[in-house]
């Protein structure tokens, strides 16, 4: 396959991986909510939270930026809230609880906290967006036991443990022995993708931990090279079933909903790697790898500039001395050159330069060539 590993690694990291800029802003989103959620809960008499806990794509480190086609698609950020499950109300009145402390103490959202059916959820206008999965604890003789607040039930949930999980596969799984890992990087490249042609059909497809448990189980390791980590990655989520269930450390994480969504993430894989497969030619050019991986992340980072637009745009006009041989005076450094001179040495220059110009045949004309 035609290297493309480095143009590829420099996409991730410029449009892929998320900025620190924004994973700051996140943090201080979550905090500002967490603040609220205490506040609003002690105002109304409510039992405190005895725990958070960081999950979802933030705390396992594969979130993404939107797709160049969606920029204001959203960014999610989990944090869940933990109760003592001896002062827990109900699943659903728990929820509610801690919606309604979000909102006591946010006066200036556009959009009021909703109650979802695992979660309570903060939208921002810009497409940021908190999500609050409620849990309550107990302890046990093998430590503390949770349960996620689902519907009308408390349902057994280890989010820390899933992300250990995660964490655990994705170094062993890598061919790299610390540092930055490539499965990360090939789950960040999948989600990515999958938003990118949810955008583009405008249908759904898989995200968030079953996106991420498809791209783990699927994962082909190249060294060095994610771009044929990535095509190969495809090539055998693209031989799967949309039948199968997606399990993620044991767990099923899948349900009758994800069908066919996994389905049109398997058929856009299918016809992606009949694109890549194309740079498998000896003869395969950067013009072409541009024009393939264009198809595949649809972005204009893959864009070929031409040698003209490129030189124009990123090349900083070359000065000459004002009194150069060939007569090609920048204004600015004609006056400086000029100024520092002794009126013997600008005679002496002009008239070297002047003989230039007549044994060059140009008059002084450097066009007429």
């Amino acid at each position: 396959m035609y290297d493309f590993s480095k143009r590829i690694s420099k996409f991730h990291q410029d449009h892929v991986r998320l900025t620190n800029g924004q994973r700051a802003d996140m943090r201080r989103r979550r905090e500002i909510n967490l603040e609220r959620i205490e506040q609003g809960l002690d105002e109304t008499n409510k039992p405190s939270v005895s725990e958070t806990i960081n999950q979802g794509g933030y705390a396992q480190k594969t979130m993404t930026q939107p797709p160049e086609s969606d920029q204001e698609s959203r960014y999610d950020i989990d944090l869940g809230v933990v109760f003592e499950e001896n002062d827990a109300a109900g699943p659903r009145t728990t929820r509610t609880w801690v919606r309604d402390a979000i909102a006591r103490k946010a006066t200036k959202l556009k959009n009021d906290p909703e109650i979802k059916k695992k979660c309570v959820r903060v939208v921002y206008a810009d497409g940021y967006q908190c999500d609050f999965p409620v849990f309550r604890r107990k302890w046990s003789e093998v430590g503390w036991k949770y349960e996620l607040s689902s519907g009308d039930e408390w349902v057994g949930s280890d989010p820390a443990a899933m992300n250990k999980w995660i964490d655990t596969t994705v170094s062993a799984k890598s061919p790299e022995t610390s540092g930055s890992y490539q499965l990360r990087r090939i789950i960040r490249l999948g989600k990515f993708f999958s938003k990118t042609h949810s955008s583009r059909l405008n249908r759904k497809f898989p995200g968030g931990l079953v996106a991420t448990a498809l791209f783990m189980e699927a994962y082909n390791s190249v060294d060095s090279r994610d771009d044929e980590a990535f095509r190969e990655t495809l090539r055998a989520l693209s031989k799967r079933s949309k039948y199968s269930p997606v399990y993620a450390n044991g767990i099923q994480v899948s349900d009758d909903n994800d069908i066919d969504r996994i389905g049109r993430l398997i058929d856009q894989a299918k016809e992606t790697v009949k694109e890549l497969d194309k740079l498998d030619a000896e003869d395969a050019t950067d013009t072409d790898a541009n024009k393939v991986w264009k198809t595949v992340f649809r972005h204009s980072f893959f864009v070929e500039e031409t040698k003209e637009a490129a030189n124009s745009v990123s090349t900083p006009l070359e000065k000459k001395s004002a009194l150069g041989a060939a007569g090609l005076a920048a204004p600015v450094l004609a006056s400086q050159a000029a100024a520092a001179l002794s009126d013997s040495e600008k005679h002496s220059r002009m008239e070297a330069a002047v003989s230039a110009r007549k044994e060059s045949g140009s008059g002084g004309k450097p066009w007429s060539k």
